[in-house]
């Protein structure tokens, strides 16, 4: 069986699990990405987010993202979050019964998610400062909102824990190009050196941790709401700001003006300490070179694969021009 009639398959299971355990009916497409989440149209036009997890997703990241999205949304903040949705037997997540004919496909589990009306952040081209500094505004009032939170999986470890960004120094090894390489290693000894001694001083807490545009929803020129809980976990709470500015930096003029602009966003919410200000641009650096280091991996794995290397390019530019131009 190839790869297309499997996903096919996949997608006649996932339907027929939602009309019988959520009650819904209606047509499935695929959604752009990496994980395998689908847009879910039912009959009534109304839409809802179907995504599938595997064993690399133990139920228990699954409950914690349910009880943060219940947190947050009590705060009344005025974003849209992706809440669950509990199936017919009151569960956040469906086991499916998935054909022995489909290759590694066992032990999936299905939840459904509301669905976040607006359009991404990376879909508009010309991002004015008035929005940018929204965002910022947006990223503090959703971290205010889930500062007394905490669950138990919030605290396990990932590949983009930027925290645990030292676990992925080894990968500088599958860089062929020693400008690179160099680059690199002077990324993560800016992490060494400035974070690392800072990391027991910092405050810390529940953060999305992935602010990209892609999950970032604008309706009428404002946020209006945060999409993909996935890489959630505790952390400095200065590393939500930072992951968001390495973002936002990308293919713009003036990287510090528009960073400048978020911050400020940002701080008229939240306002900065003094030592997080400090490490607000090597955690930026440090994770444009974990999204490189990641993208270096998985070229080892899939190289076809488009939808991990997006970011590559733009990375590797702004990471070269933040070291000749904030570098002490």
């Amino acid at each position: 069986m190839n790869e297309q009639n499997s996903l096919d398959d996949m997608r006649e299971i996932v339907r027929t699990e939602i009309r019988e355990q959520y009650g819904i009916e209606g047509t499935l497409s695929r959604l752009p990405g990496e994980n395998l989440n689908y847009l879910v149209t039912a009959n009534d036009g109304q839409c809802v987010i179907a995504k599938i997890a595997g064993p690399d997703m133990p139920s228990e990241v699954v409950e914690m993202e349910f009880a943060a999205l219940e947190h947050a949304g009590k705060a009344q903040m005025g974003l849209d979050l992706p809440a669950i949705i509990k199936n017919l037997n009151g569960k956040i997540e469906t086991r499916i019964n998935v054909h022995s004919n489909i290759q590694n496909e066992q032990d999936k589990r299905l939840r459904l998610l509301h669905y976040v009306s607006g359009i991404n952040l990376s879909d508009i081209s010309d991002i004015s400062g008035n929005l940018r500094i929204d965002l910022g505004k947006s990223l503090a009032r959703f971290d205010q909102a889930v500062a007394h939170f905490d669950h138990p999986a919030a605290h396990r470890k990932h590949r983009w824990d930027l925290a645990d960004a030292g676990q992925h120094q080894g990968k500088l090894a599958l860089l062929d190009d020693p400008q690179r390489h160099e680059l690199l290693a002077w990324a993560f000894a800016q992490f060494t050196a400035k974070i690392c001694p800072a990391l027991a001083t910092l405050p810390w807490q529940f953060i999305h941790g992935d602010g990209n545009p892609e999950n970032i929803r604008i309706t009428a020129g404002q946020v209006s709401g945060l999409l993909d809980f996935g890489d959630s976990c505790y952390n400095p709470t200065v590393c939500e700001l930072a992951i968001c500015l390495a973002y936002q930096m990308m293919d713009v003029p003036d990287p510090l003006a528009v960073a400048e602009q978020v911050i400020g966003g940002y701080e008229s919410v939240r306002p900065l300490s003094a030592a997080e200000r400090a490490v607000l641009l090597p955690l930026a650096c440090t994770r444009l070179a974990v999204s490189i280091c990641v993208a270096a991996q998985r070229r080892t794995i899939d190289a076809s694969n488009s939808n991990w290397f997006v970011t590559e390019a733009p990375a590797w530019s702004l990471l070269t021009w933040l070291r000749a131009n904030v570098a002490n």
